[in-house]
This record gives structure tokens, sequence and C-alpha cells, in this order.
């Protein structure tokens, strides 16, 4: 980026990272990208591929895909085999919601709290200065998957025990979730009504806090019977106020060895082996490895930020990337072709 001196993601107040415990959600300004099509290969690639033709993805400069025949197959069995055979895993913060409406970012589950006028003054700082220190180690590209999973622990217990300090009461919620700025991704509410009226479950599997995560699908009239949230869930005393967390703490590197995947959710769903998976991040792909016998996966990644740097390795784990794409149309239109 051009000009000016930029400010070190360790260093961005909460309010410009979206949560204390924010995953890897932070947004920059998105460059502009080019087609991968010349015209010429564009006709090829229409008579090639005829499902990715039909429903247009061939043509949307923000769309990437590295194996076209692939992709091809698992819409193609998708979309024929329709909503009987379907189940949909996705993540919350940033992949249902919004990074940015009109040049500001939003709220994440945890930035909610954060920004919160309810919660006190000392909360904001230390919680601050937890992301000052961890959010660095959550980037490193250096260090592994392995090497970082104690820090994020570390990082998760040291939240927890400061939400603890803050006396927060479960009624208070709604009211935060009113006065913050998040937004579900355009076209989510019309998305969320067809799967509903379909009846294809739903799974939400989040790093975030799953008492807010609820309010907010409540909020915008999403949460129905098909919809199950797994997330981090507060455990509370007889007066209604935070005394900890249920289980084990939910991070963006566990989601595939989370309680869900070791119940019978995905054995319940056995007959539903073709997956629609959708993430923001490369802890996400792992989320439907607990679905018994899949078929097809069809794995879609919002590539929010960061976009040169992580193009790449997003393109080699997800089928489809979508590049700062603030709606849930390509979700959508695979749905309509659905019977």
């Amino acid at each position: 980026m051009g000009g000016g001196t930029r400010t070190p993601e360790s260093s961005r107040p909460i309010s410009e990272t979206g949560g204390a415990a924010g995953r890897d959600k932070t947004t920059e300004m998105v460059e502009p990208v080019t087609s991968f099509n010349s015209p010429g290969q564009a006709n090829t690639n229409a008579r090639m591929y005829p499902t990715l033709e039909k429903l247009g993805l061939l043509k949307r400069d923000h769309i990437r895909i590295k194996d076209l025949g692939h992709v091809e197959q698992v819409l193609t069995s998708i979309v024929t085999e329709g909503y009987s055979k379907l189940q949909l895993v996705v993540d919350f913060d940033f992949t249902l919601t919004k990074v940015h409406v009109d040049g500001q970012r939003c709220h994440c589950s945890w930035g909610i709290m954060d920004n919160s006028p309810m919660m006190p003054d000392f909360y904001r700082e230390e919680a601050n200065q937890l992301l000052a220190r961890y959010y660095p180690i959550e980037l490193d590209p250096h260090m592994t998957e392995a090497e970082k999973i104690p820090h994020m622990m570390e990082w998760y217990r040291n939240i927890h025990a400061l939400i603890l300090k803050c006396h927060v009461n479960k009624s208070s919620f709604k009211g935060m979730v009113s006065d913050s700025n998040i937004r579900l991704r355009d076209g989510t509410e019309e998305l969320f009504g067809s799967l509903h009226r379909a009846g294809v479950p739903v799974l939400v599997l989040s790093a975030g806090i799953g008492d807010v995560l609820v309010e907010v699908l409540q909020h915008f009239n999403v949460y129905t019977d098909n919809v199950k949230v797994v997330a981090n869930f507060f455990k509370y005393n007889k007066e209604g106020v935070i005394e900890g967390f249920q289980g084990d703490a939910i991070h963006m590197f566990n989601k595939n060895e989370n309680a869900i995947h070791s119940s019978d959710y995905f054995q319940r769903l056995e007959g539903r082996a073709n997956v629609i998976l959708m993430g923001d991040s490369l802890g996400d792909v792992k989320m439907a490895v607990g679905v018994p016998n899949p078929v097809n996966v069809l794995k879609i990644g919002f590539l929010n930020d960061k976009i040169e740097e992580r193009l790449e390795s997003f393109m080699n784990n997800f089928d489809l990337v979508l590049i700062d794409d603030q709606t849930m149309d390509v979700a959508k239109t695979v749905l309509d072709q659905l019977k």
C-alpha cells in the first residue's frame, strides 16, 4: 500500500481488529484484481464446464477457482441430487457476517462485547493488551499450527478470566447486539429462508461467543429449527451472571476436534452426503471432517483481507475463493438450482 506508515496489526485498537479474541479477521484496503480468463479461454471454459457457466461463476472477476474440473463435478452432483442430500457447515464471524459496510469495519461476535458501552473501561484496556501480545503469534507465518495452539489456548483463558471480572448479565446481550454494527452478508436472510423451507440442516461452527452469536441470528430472524450452533457458550449463576464457559474452548485451529465431531450430529445426517462448507480462514476447511462418507464437499472461502499474501493458500484449500464479497450471492445462485 503506498504512502504513509502502516500501523502494525498488533497495535491496532480493538475497534479496528474486531475483537479481543478475534482470529485472522483484519481488514485492509482490497487491492484490485484482474480477470483470470481471456475471451477465448472464457468461451472454451463455457463449453467444458456447463454447470459453472450456467451459474455464472466463470465470468465474475472476484471469484477464483483453481480446479475447474473438480468444482464442475461437485456442483453438478449437488445441483442434480437436490436438497434432500444436502447439509451446510458454516463459520460465523466474517463468513455469515459482513467485514465492512461503506468503508467502516463491522463487529464480530467478540467485537460486539469489546465495543459495547455496557462493558467496563478496564475490560477494553486489558483486552487490547492481550490482543497486542497474542495476535502477532496467530498471524506468524514462521510458526506451525501446533506451535500456535498453546498460545491461543492461553489467550482464551486470559480473556475468559477478564470477562469474569466484568460480572456481565446474560440479559445485556440483546442490547449489545442492537447497539453494534454487525450485519449479515447481503442475501443471508433469503439463503437461510430457502434452507429452512427445504429442511436443510445448517451447522454454524464458530470460535466466537455463542450467546452473542445466537442473539445475532435471532435479531435477523434466521435462527430457525434447522440451524444448530456450536461455539463458546457461557455458564451463568442463578442471577444470570457469567461464571465461566461451557466445555473446552473452540478456537480457529481446533474446529475439527470440537465435541460436535465426536457426537452423533453428523451420523444423524448420514443420508446427506453433499456438503457446502463456508469459511474465511484456513482453519475452517476442517469443519466438516466428521461428515461420514461425504460424497461431494464444496468448500467456499471468503478471502476478506491480505489478498495477495493469502490468495494462493486459499486457492489450494478452498474450491471457490470469493475476494472481498460481502454477499451470499454465490451460495444463493447454487441453491436456486436445487429442487
